[in-house]
C-alpha cells in the first residue's frame, strides 16, 4: 500500500529533528515537513489552512476550536519552560520580586501567546497579581499576529495596547518605556547592568514551582486536520508514536555526547530537571493531565474562551 501523504509546519526542535529529517519515520505515513519559527506556522495555517499538521499554541487552538475549526490536536509537546522566569525587569522599577508589578508596565510579545498565558496565569495564582491592575503592551499585533488572524479581542477589564509603531520589547526596556518584559537572558546580554532578571536565580524558582505543581509547562501541541483524524486514525497514532521515538533519540543522543544542556533547547531547563522523577517532558494525555487542565483554565480566566472542554475533547480519541 503506497504511504499516505501527510503535511506538517513546525518549528525544529532537538525533539523533534529526527522525525523532521526522517532518521525516525512514521509507519504507512509520507510525511511532508515545512520548518517555520511557530509564530510564522501559525499564522499561515490560521490564514489558509496549508497543512494536515501544524505547530500551535495551546491558546490560538482553543480559540480555532471554539469557533467551529474542524480541528483535533497529538499530545505532544515540543518546548516547556518555566516561562514566568523568562520575564526582565528594568533596574529602576522598583521591582524587587513577582509582589512588586501592580500599576507597572509589562511588555510580552502576544496576549494569546501560550508563554504569556503561562506567565501571566503564574503571576496572579502563585504570587497574587492582579492582572487588571498592569498596564500590558503587546508587540505583535495587526496581520502579524495570531489573535487578528483569529479575530480575538482581549477582555475589556485588561489594559492592552501596541507597543507604538510595533517597537520591540527589548528596545523599549532599553529606552525606560516598559519596567518589565517577557524576553528572557538575551534582553540583558543587549543591555548589560540597566535590566535583571525577574527572578534571581531562575533554577531556583523552576524546582519551587514544579515542587508545587508537579509538571513543567508546555505551550504549543501539535493541531490535526479533523478530516486526517476521522479518515486515517491509524495514520494518526503511528505519527504520534514517531513523536515518542523522535524524542526518545533526541535524548539518547544529545546525552550521548554529554550536551545536555542543548536538549529542547533550554540549557538552564534541563538542569532544573536533573533532579526531577520521571520524565518531565512526558508526552501523552494522562500523565500531563494536571497541566492539560490548567492551561485550559487559564485560557477562559484569560478571556481566550468562554468553555471549559475536557482534555479527552481537545485530542484524538485513543491515546492515553
Amino acid at each position: 500500500m503506497e504511504p499516505i501523504r501527510v503535511s506538517l509546519i513546525g518549528e525544529l526542535y532537538d525533539c523533534v529533528k529526527p522525525l523532521f529529517e526522517q532518521t525516525v519515520r512514521a509507519d504507512g505515513a509520507e510525511l511532508v515537513v515545512t520548518r517555520s519559527l511557530s509564530p510564522e506556522a501559525m499564522r499561515r495555517q490560521l490564514t489558509a489552512w496549508e497543512f494536515d499538521i501544524c505547530e500551535m499554541a495551546f491558546g490560538a487552538y482553543l480559540i480555532a476550536r471554539a469557533r467551529g475549526a474542524d480541528v483535533t490536536a497529538i499530545p505532544v509537546f515540543p518546548r516547556r519552560s518555566f516561562f514566568h522566569t523568562n520575564f526582565i525587569c528594568r533596574a529602576d522599577a522598583r521591582i524587587d520580586g513577582p509582589r512588586d508589578l501592580a500599576h507597572k508596565r509589562i511588555g510580552v510579545a502576544e496576549y494569546v501567546q501560550s508563554a504569556t498565558v503561562w506567565a501571566r496565569g503564574i503571576l496572579e495564582h502563585d504570587f497574587a497579581l492582579n492582572p487588571g491592575k498592569v498596564q500590558w503592551y503587546v508587540e505583535r499585533a495587526g496581520s502579524g499576529s495570531t489573535g487578528e488572524v483569529l479575530g480575538f479581542k482581549p477582555p475589556p477589564a485588561i489594559s492592552v495596547q501596541q507597543t507604538p509603531g510595533g517597537k520591540s520589547l527589548v528596545a523599549m526596556l532599553g529606552a525606560g518605556e516598559l519596567d518589565m518584559a517577557l524576553v528572557g537572558a538575551n534582553a540583558q546580554s543587549q543591555t548589560g547592568s540597566a535590566l535583571h532578571p525577574l527572578f534571581a536565580d531562575v533554577i531556583a524558582e523552576g524546582k519551587r514551582f514544579y515542587s508545587a505543581h508537579g509538571y513543567v509547562p508546555a505551550n504549543h501541541c501539535y493541531m490535526v486536520r479533523g478530516s486526517l483524524a476521522r479518515e486515517q486514525p491509524a495514520i494518526v497514532a503511528n505519527l504520534y508514536r514517531a513523536f515518542q521515538a523522535s524524542k526518545k533519540f533526541a535524548w539518547q543522543s544529545l546525552t550521548g555526547q554529554k550536551q545536555e544542556g542543548l536538549l529542547f533547547g533550554n540549557e538552564q531547563l534541563a538542569r532544573t530537571c536533573e533532579s526531577f522523577a520521571g520524565d518531565p517532558f512526558a508526552y501523552g494525555i494522562s500523565v500531563n493531565r494536571t497541566m492539560l487542565e490548567t492551561v485550559v483554565e487559564l485560557c477562559r480566566e484569560q478571556g481566550l474562551v468562554r468553555d471549559k472542554p475536557s482534555v479527552e475533547q481537545l485530542f484524538v480519541p485513543g491515546i492515553e
